[in-house]
């Protein structure tokens, strides 16, 4: 995969992330990409573009063992505004790597009560075993302005990171302009637009 990966890198160094998104779900890895999303709003924006390419494309929505009833209610909201039609949780018993991989789990921080925050991992070794290109959405990291590298060879899958180097101020605007709901236990930051 080294030599295909530096062609990857290369090809789509200088595009942006919706071109990039395009080119691996249309021409590079068609029928062989998944998604794999939270509820945040960078994860809302990626959902937006893929929609906007492929709204059959499948999703996986990563999750806590506990779901706020607000969040399964927005997640309904997001599917029907964005006409997602292939939307799936992960598979069970993910635990268990498959042969010749590794271990591939999104880190989902979720609130709660009293404060604070628990750290899981959701594990997606038989969601993902039918794929050759992970699109990885669950964001759950702090923004960075940084840059890191989009396309990442994890065991035979490559995963990507579309929205690496956006910082929050460039996902709310995105947001605001396509008119995106946020999760309605976020309040989005004010900015002049």
């Amino acid at each position: 995969m080294m030599i295909e990966i530096d062609e990857l890198r290369h090809t789509t160094a200088a595009i942006s992330t919706s071109a990039l998104l395009r080119h691996l779900l249309m021409e590079r890895f068609p029928k062989r990409c998944v998604t794999t999303s939270s509820l945040r709003a960078r994860s809302v924006v990626v959902l937006k573009m893929i929609a906007d390419i492929d709204p059959a494309a499948p999703v996986i929505f990563c999750h806590a063992s506990y779901i706020y009833p607000e969040s399964i209610e927005y997640r309904a909201r997001i599917v029907r505004l964005l006409g997602l039609t292939n939307v799936h949780d992960p598979e069970t018993d993910e635990i268990s790597v498959l042969p010749d991989d590794q271990d591939h789990y999104e880190i989902i921080r979720s609130d709660v009560s009293g404060g604070g925050t628990i750290e899981s991992l959701v594990h997606l070794n038989k969601s993902l075993a039918g794929f050759d290109c992970w699109i990885s959405a669950a964001y759950h990291k702090p923004y960075s302005d940084v840059a890191t590298e989009r396309l990442i060879p994890e065991g035979r899958i490559l995963r990507v990171d579309p929205l690496s180097g956006w910082n929050q101020e460039q996902v709310h605007t995105w947001m605001a302009k396509y008119d995106l709901p946020h999760h309605p236990r976020i309040l989005a930051p004010t900015y002049h637009y």
